[in-house]
């Protein structure tokens, strides 16, 4: 990771009833406000990966994730305009039938197969992940 690029962890949820992946959108006032992107966060210093990432799923959705069932699929780094992050998504399978969601800082989810998410407007950094998931 280069110094100057920030740390994100973000989570590709896929649900075993049909495969679906969660996409969540930014909502208002929110940085990238409108897109479309798997939910996640910064790093925040001396915390490990996996740890940042259930903290911030558990802040963003009220869904707690058991770190030992995340599995690392791909990083990326991405300039955007305003700033540098380094990427790292990580998959989460889980077979809960209902999922209670609450959204503190998006305002709409979607369940979609990689194959479909092109039709969603993703956030830049994260497109680089979809052909990862297929």
């Amino acid at each position: 990771m280069s110094s100057s690029a920030i740390e994100v962890v973000a989570l590709a949820l896929q649900r075993t009833s049909d495969k679906k992946f969660l996409l969540s959108r930014r909502g208002p006032g929110q940085a990238g406000a409108g897109h479309w992107e798997f939910p996640g966060g910064k790093v925040e210093k001396n915390e490990q990966r996996k740890q940042a990432l259930v903290r911030e799923i558990e802040e963003e959705l009220g869904f707690l994730l058991m770190p030992e069932n995340l599995t690392f699929v791909a990083s990326h780094v991405f300039q955007y305009p305003e700033k540098h992050v380094d990427l790292q998504l990580f998959k989460y399978v889980s077979d809960q039938l209902d999922f209670n969601f609450i959204l503190t800082e998006h305002d709409q989810i979607a369940w979609c197969w990689p194959s479909e998410m092109n039709q969603y407007e993703l956030s830049p950094g994260d497109i680089f992940f979809i052909d990862k998931l297929l």
